[in-house]
């Protein structure tokens, strides 16, 4: 679970419901956006403002162009499946960067994916 808070009222802004423990984040530039092993994952534009109250109930996060899915079983694209990953190359670990995803599986196999698309 990732918590955003504002800090001068103490408000719990979002709660997004991750299902998969994760090891890098950090907010872009703009602070539009968490940059995460796994994909970038928008923040709610409308729940982020100085008169934000607490979000009761954990909402699913919306991927930003690649990501790797909670399950491990998608590679996905605005939060949209593009590829099925078989069992044994799902990742134990990976990493995106801009249109290359690198993976790690738990046979030890590391793999790297650039995806491109036709958006049309």
């Amino acid at each position: 679970t990732v918590k955003i808070w504002d800090a001068s009222s103490g408000a719990c802004l979002q709660t997004l419901d991750m299902n998969k423990t994760l090891f890098n984040i950090s907010f872009d530039a703009t602070g539009s956006y968490l940059l995460t092993e796994i994909g970038t994952v928008v923040i709610s534009g409308s729940t982020i403002s100085n008169n934000a109250t607490a979000v009761a109930e954990p909402q699913h996060p919306q991927y930003q162009h690649l990501a790797v899915s909670s399950d491990n079983a998608w590679i996905t694209y605005n939060s949209k499946k593009v590829l099925w990953l078989p069992s044994e190359y799902r990742p134990g670990c990976s990493t995106v960067l801009d249109k290359l995803i690198g993976i790690g599986a738990g046979s030890g196999r590391v793999w790297l994916c650039k995806v491109e698309l036709n958006e049309t």
